[in-house]
């Protein structure tokens, strides 16, 4: 008899809204369990106050993942007994901040004293084989904790958190690098989406490391034709963190002057909302789904001018054979750096130059998409992302994966509201 692996896999944001790269990690992971149910028995966990979960995620939730448990933890006491709540909230809480001050701890504690008991109760309720935990900010809800029995620690860090903290007051690289390891090797595995960081932590750090990159299904139909006569000829997909404002806003005050007004532009996400309307720019801040307008383009961009991971709509738009205009943070976490379907452009000027090369020059626009696709198909396929975590969980061999091509039902509310 097989025995299950429990998981409990922990994951800030809700995963079926697909508005940023970090969630749809989350709904990957969450659909590559789902696909071996005879392996594993899942709970997941997130945070209520983090990116609003309400009740249209806890539906799409359900009825994606009926099998999985469900638990929505909230950081924020309700202030009805006030007692109970300076007692048991307001005090340790104040408690726990002057002791990480004390530590001149650079990197944040997201968590506290009232989800931190949430958590353990969790702990308290089941023995888990295996803990997922994502970002390095959540790490205390594991660190120490005297409820795991057990269990292996899993932490996907997503980002490298020491470049994340560096725009604040007082920001001491040392310190929080420091910091930042000491959290990553409490845990028996490490997790990066990155290559980069994957090479950079796995200097410093004695637990296994993995690069664990995100994946995407082969779309093959897109490839079969150079894309003229496509409604697009550009294509950006964002969403509207700090970073992708910033990018956003050096594009279009930059770039787009320099570019001929006959060129196409879509762009898709809550980005848009902060780019100005052009008669040839196309604005859409919710899709249902990407596809359509992927197959419609020619080329993708990602202004990036900050930030850490990998760029997931870099990849995504390789999944579709499109070669890519980017900055050098657009390569983030691609392990290849040179002949991989991406054209590094740093100045506003080259980066303009270069997109009109590609829209113009069929030939070498189609042996850019060509380095894109083979990339795509040596790193970030779903086939090769199963069968790296067949091998992390030591599943046995030739296990068949779901049908890639079967996009899962979600209810239309949540349909309405998800934004690419």
């Amino acid at each position: 008899m097989i025995h299950k692996k429990k998981v409990l896999y922990f994951m800030p944001d809700p995963p079926l809204r697909k508005d940023h790269g970090c969630r749809t990690r989350a709904l990957q992971f969450l659909e590559y369990f789902d696909s071996r149910p005879a392996f594993f028995d899942v709970d997941f966990v997130s945070i209520k106050e983090v990116a609003g979960w309400d009740q249209y995620d806890d539906r799409a939730f359900k009825h994606r993942f009926p099998n999985y448990g469900l638990y929505v933890g909230t950081i924020q006491m309700p202030r009805k007994n006030k007692l109970r709540y300076y007692f048991k909230w307001k005090l340790p809480n104040l408690v726990r901040r002057q002791k990480l001050l004390s530590k001149g701890s650079p990197i944040q504690d997201l968590t506290n004293s009232y989800l931190q008991n949430q958590f353990n109760q969790i702990l308290q309720k089941k023995k888990y084989d295996v803990i997922i935990i994502s970002y390095v900010t959540w790490a205390n809800l594991v660190c120490n904790n005297p409820y795991l029995n057990g269990a292996k620690l899993i932490i996907d860090t997503h980002d490298f958190m020491t470049v994340q903290f560096k725009e604040q007051n007082g920001f001491k690289l040392g310190a929080a690098f420091e910091r930042e390891i000491k959290l990553l090797s409490m845990f028996d595995e490490i997790w990066s989406i990155s290559m980069d960081e994957y090479y950079l932590f796995s200097q410093f750090l004695q637990s296994k490391h993995r690069f664990v990159p995100v994946m995407f299904s082969q779309v093959n139909e897109s490839f079969k034709v150079l894309r003229d006569g496509k409604k697009y000829d550009l294509i950006y997909v964002a969403s509207d963190n700090p970073n992708n404002i910033r990018s956003a806003n050096w594009f279009f005050k930059q770039v787009y002057p320099s570019l001929p007004k006959e060129l196409k532009i879509c762009v898709i996400g809550l980005i848009s909302k902060y780019v100005p309307d052009y008669c040839n720019v196309e604005k859409h801040s919710f899709v249902e789904e990407l596809h359509d307008y992927y197959n419609n383009a020619s080329i993708a961009i990602c202004p990036m001018l900050g930030g850490t991971g990998i760029k997931v709509k870099v990849v995504e738009a390789m999944s579709y054979g499109l070669p890519v205009v980017c900055n050098l943070r657009g390569l983030d976490g691609i392990p290849l750096k040179f002949d991989n379907g991406c054209i590094r452009a740093d100045t506003p000027e080259d980066f303009a130059s270069e997109i009109v090369k590609l829209a113009r020059d069929i030939q070498y626009r189609g042996s850019i998409a060509s380095q894109s696709k083979a990339l795509f198909n040596r790193f970030f396929t779903i086939k090769k992302g199963y069968e790296n975590l067949d091998s992390i969980f030591e599943l046995p061999k030739h296990i068949s994966s779901f049908n890639e091509n079967v996009s899962p039902v979600v209810p239309k509310r949540v349909l309405d509201k998800a934004t690419m």
